[in-house]
């Protein structure tokens, strides 16, 4: 069997050395076929019950909304008898005398009048000859001359084509007199008019005027959900009726399907399913559409059949698995009481028990074998670079301590406590507590994580603290001013960059204890960076010292022995220069100041 097996595989060109491979070869073979098998029989079977359940559901529901709209086109049809006796006995009155004619008027006018309000119509219109009017305008409610037809989107043409029979027109937002109505009513109109067979002429023609949302109401919702829609169209494939009422008078697209010309009534498009049932009147036909997702939703019942399949095949899965895998759990045990070992205590005899795993062939090995030899090999490394770790690890603290003896400067610790003192003998007792309450906040700024990084506004903020300060025990006057644009000042940087510059220039930018300072920090964008540009008025640098300083930043070292402070910041900021730029930039001219320019990113 393993042979056939192995015979097999290699027709395709497939070996299994590696763990990866046999498991995903077990994996296929035990499970993923007949779950494939079985998900795709059990959805076919699914998706197939629930369409057709859904479709006899939709037509069933079409029927009944059909028969519903059926009746009512019907009924305001078979009106028309009854106006039209009324309009004809109207039009062989004659006009004089005067009194007949408006008695007959009247007569006709009230009968309409209450067959609108029995049937509840929305609207009667009806149009007359002109000479059938005493006032050439008609009542300007229902009755009109003939010539007013184009105010209800009609012509006499149309009429004519239309014959003695009844045709119904949509008309969305139509305009009605304001005597009638103000606001425009989307209408459903039943078009009737009878015409001289001598002369040609129209005799009269009147409208019945239904709301389209009667019919909105009519076409809700079938079944149970939203997404569904009801509508009927005519034979341009244009929406007459239509449960909402803003898609009234739009083409229907039908994806090269012509739902006119075929004789089976359910349509997939796209991803929407349809369902055509035609009305009496054969112009019009009542189509139902459903998203196909609520079909396959409705196939729920059958996917706990799917689900008891798939968890009968991963138990048997999960059976085939543990009994197959025993070849490997002996090496997987024995790679783990070695690292256990090795955890525990410096024993390395215990890499012995690797040897069978890690001297086979290289061709041989899969990839626990290739892990056992790792394994071995970074062990023994590891002894052997644990004294370089060890050192390196010394030579980090001691960096970090001289970092922190550096920024915590007694000196200028104990000229600001004797300014205090001083200040509290002379009387100052407010500049004193001010003076202290700085100091704190200086201290309790500068003892936090140095990598830290804080808003721009919290460094600006402890830079103008240590000037505070300085400016307190120095007898120069030192002014600064912060330049920033909006919002820049919640972006974040490394903590304590600003002080060693501060300090840099009151050390060595005043030339004698008459003279005064100036310092500029001013921070803006630059495209998708920040430009930083700290600034001084004092006495500069010769080329010398420039030169010195500027080599210092290149080397990206922190130098103990000089410009510690400056190269210090330089170092700590190498992780978030911007691109394009590495370093610290510095100007300077004798008698001119000094200027350092720092570009970094934007980091929130």
């Amino acid at each position: 069997m393993k042979k056939n097996i192995k015979r097999f595989l290699s027709s395709f060109h497939l070996k299994l050395n590696t763990v990866y491979k046999k498991l995903v070869c077990l994996t296929l073979v035990c499970s993923l076929v007949p779950l494939l098998l079985t998900s795709s029989i059990s959805y076919y079977m699914a998706y197939s019950m629930s369409k057709n359940r859904t479709i006899d559901s939709l037509r069933a529901a079409n029927r009944q909304i059909a028969i519903n709209i059926n009746n009512r086109l019907s009924q305001i049809e078979s009106l028309s008898n009854s106006i039209s006796f009324y309009l004809y006995h109207l039009q062989k009155t004659p006009l004089y005398p005067l009194s007949e004619y408006l008695s007959a008027f009247s007569q006709s006018r009230n009968s309409i009048g209450s067959i609108k309000s029995t049937f509840k119509l929305l609207q009667i219109t009806v149009f007359l000859p002109e000479d059938c009017f005493i006032n050439p305008n008609g009542n300007g409610i229902n009755f009109f001359p003939l010539n007013r037809l184009s105010d209800y989107n009609m012509t006499e043409q149309e009429l004519f084509d239309a014959g003695s029979r009844s045709f119904w027109r949509t008309n969305k937002d139509l305009q009605f007199p304001a005597a009638f109505s103000a606001i425009p009513k989307s209408v459903m109109t039943c078009w009737n008019a009878y015409r001289n067979i001598y002369t040609g002429s129209l005799n009269y023609a009147f409208a019945c005027h239904l709301r389209l949302s009667e019919f909105s109401e009519l076409l809700s919702s079938p079944i149970d959900t939203s997404d569904s829609r009801s509508y009927v169209i005519d034979q341009d494939n244009r929406i007459l009726m239509h449960s909402d009422e803003k898609k009234i008078g739009s083409l229907l697209a039908a994806d090269q399907v012509n739902l006119w010309d075929e004789t089976r009534d359910s349509f997939i498009v796209g991803d929407t399913l349809l369902v055509a049932q035609p009305l009496d009147n054969p112009s019009m036909m009542l189509i139902t559409q459903i998203p196909l997702s609520y079909v396959r939703q409705n196939g729920n019942f059958i996917l706990t059949f799917l689900l008891l399949a798939i968890c009968s095949i991963i138990i048997c899965t999960v059976c085939l698995s543990i009994a197959a895998s025993k070849t490997f759990t002996r090496r997987f045990h024995t790679l783990s009481q070695v690292m256990e070992s090795i955890k525990a205590s410096e024993n390395r005899d215990i890499l012995k028990l690797l040897r069978p795993m890690t001297s086979r062939p290289a061709c041989d090995r899969d990839e626990l074998d290739q892990l056992a030899g790792t394994y071995e090999t970074m062990v023994l490394e590891h002894d052997e670079y644990f004294k370089q770790i060890l050192e390196m690890s010394l030579q980090t603290e001691k960096l970090k301590y001289q970092l922190l003896q550096s920024q915590i400067n007694p000196h200028f610790l104990f000229n600001t406590l004797n300014t205090i003192v001083s200040c509290q003998s002379l009387g100052k007792v407010e500049l004193a507590s001010q003076t202290i309450t700085n100091l704190s906040q200086f201290y309790r700024h500068l003892l936090h994580d140095p990598d830290h990084l804080i808003p721009i506004r919290e460094e600006l903020l402890v830079t103008e603290l240590y000037l505070k300060l300085i400016c307190v025990s120095k007898p120069n006057r030192i002014t600064w001013s912060f330049e920033t644009e909006d919002g820049i000042e919640h972006f974040l940087i490394c903590k304590f960059i600003f002080q060693p510059f501060m300090e840099n220039a009151i050390i060595h930018a005043i030339p004698d204890s008459n003279s005064s300072l100036h310092i500029v920090i001013s921070i803006h964008y630059d495209e998708d960076t920040i430009l930083i540009r700290i600034s001084d008025n004092g006495i500069g640098m010769d080329k010398e010292r420039l030169a010195d300083i500027r080599q210092t930043l290149q080397k990206h070292q922190a130098d103990y022995d000089k410009n510690y402070g400056i190269s210090n910041v330089n170092v700590r900021l190498t992780p978030y220069f911007a691109p394009g730029s590495d370093t610290i930039q510095l100007e300077s001219h004798p008698g001119c100041g000094t200027s350092f320019t720092i570009h970094l990113k934007q980091i929130l």
